[in-house]
């Protein structure tokens, strides 16, 4: 397979090489100064026959011996109409005027001239034409460009292409899986562009590698530790010799770490389907504010023990989307608020409509969370250092982010440290 440079190279050379032949067949055809030229020399030619006759003695064929050339041809004519010469080019010859034959640009110049009674022709030999004349002129010009433009055409599409070659030897050691290589480009030219974009990809392929990385660590963590509670307290019950309070307690122990699996895997089956769905596939209008309200009441068993109390201010509004996923966004939200929230204390919902959004606030008076918590909250299985003494996996807020891109909505977070949070979430009508 042939190099790209050898290609341009050839391909650039092969240019050169039929432009300067056609721009010589160009400038051969319409420039007259070639022509005025010939013509200028055969009129000296012609002025000096006619000297020759006046003041020697040498016969005509002398003359025409003496002042041919290399170049022009002088000859008798023994039949003058067999030039082609027209009725008023004759009379003009007639009265011994130095006489052009007003041919075609495709003949050759030609003069005619009358000496004594003989007519003389002259014109470029038969083997010189034009083109010829032309090329013996301007031939070593036009190798000497072709050769040095050829030379520069190499050595600039080696230029050319090494960004080329540079990233071709780079998407082989990202075929390798090493996606740390990065491409030196200062270009803003299309090569310039793609060098961008190649860089771009390699450090997203990164990311991606880490998450799956990170992803991979975290679930089999999640599985492994309740996996190793129940087995552990199954092992004990196998044991006997325990009380009813231990075989109550281990029992209750194992039952809420299959439901902690259980709920972990659902999440871990929900986040990758809507990870790979682009549209909200079923869309139905429903009232919005009843299912507010309709989420407090599945979550009464939490709240209740807590003595939690709501603070409810919703309009109404009816909403066109898939109704059992935006009643996972509220049951997340809700949830966490629950779960952060301090005994006997009061979570505030709003929900508002506006001409082009509904907006939903959820506020809380619980733990809050830091800056850098904050900034991390939306991450796959990322906890907050105070979450781990709670209940969690890690997966809720990361399903409630990717529900609302789909329905290309918005949620912002403001928090501070022991004051509690408020989450607002921004849905496009």
């Amino acid at each position: 397979m042939k190099k790209i440079t050898i290609k341009l190279a050839l391909f650039f050379i092969f240019l050169i090489c039929i432009s300067s032949i056609l721009s010589f067949i160009v400038s051969t055809l319409f420039t007259n100064n070639i022509e005025n030229e010939i013509r200028l020399n055969q009129e000296a030619i012609a002025i000096s026959i006619l000297q020759l006759e006046q003041k020697t003695d040498l016969s005509i064929d002398e003359i025409i011996s003496i002042t041919a050339t290399p170049i022009y041809d002088v000859r008798r004519l023994e039949d003058v109409d067999l030039t082609g010469i027209t009725k008023e080019e004759l009379e003009k010859v007639h009265s011994h005027k130095i006489t052009f034959l007003s041919h075609s640009r495709l003949h050759r110049p030609t003069i005619i001239l009358m000496v004594n009674d003989s007519f003389i022709q002259i014109s470029l030999h038969p083997h010189n034409t034009i083109f010829k004349i032309v090329a013996s002129r301007v031939w070593f010009t036009l190798l000497s460009y072709v050769a040095i433009g050829a030379l520069l055409i190499m050595l600039l599409a080696k230029r050319v292409v090494k960004p080329i070659l540079k990233l071709t030897s780079a998407t082989q050691e990202v075929a390798k899986g090493n996606f740390d290589i990065q491409i030196k480009n200062k270009s803003n030219d299309e090569i310039g562009q793609l060098t961008q974009n190649f860089n771009k990809m390699t450090r997203e392929l990164k990311n991606i590698e880490y998450l799956r990385k990170d992803f991979i660590t975290n679930v089999s963590h999640e599985f492994k530790t309740p996996i190793a509670s129940i087995q552990g307290f199954a092992r004990l019950l196998q044991k006997g010799n325990l009380s009813e309070k231990e075989k109550e307690e281990y029992t209750n122990i194992i039952v809420e770490e299959t439901a902690r699996l259980s709920n972990l895997s659902s999440n871990i089956l929900k986040l990758s389907k809507l990870e790979n769905q682009e549209i909200v596939e079923k869309e139905v209008v429903f009232s919005l504010d009843e299912q507010m309200r309709r989420s407090i009441l599945l979550l009464e068993y939490e709240w209740s023990k807590k003595n939690i109390e709501f603070d409810l201010e919703l309009d109404k509004v009816k909403y066109q989307g898939d109704e059992e996923l935006l009643q996972q966004v509220w049951i997340n939200l809700l949830g966490n608020a629950i779960k952060f929230s301090n005994g006997d204390s009061i979570i505030s919902i709003r929900l508002e409509q506006t001409d082009s959004t509904v907006e939903v606030k959820i506020s809380d008076h619980g733990i809050g969370m830091s800056e850098a918590t904050m900034g991390r909250i939306f991450e796959k299985f990322y906890q907050g250092d105070k979450a781990h003494s709670y209940e969690g996996n890690g997966l809720g807020l990361p399903l409630v982010k990717r529900i609302l891109d789909l329905y290309g909505g918005n949620i912002y977070v403001k928090s501070k440290l022991n004051e509690g949070s408020t989450f607002t979430v921004e849905l496009p009508l």
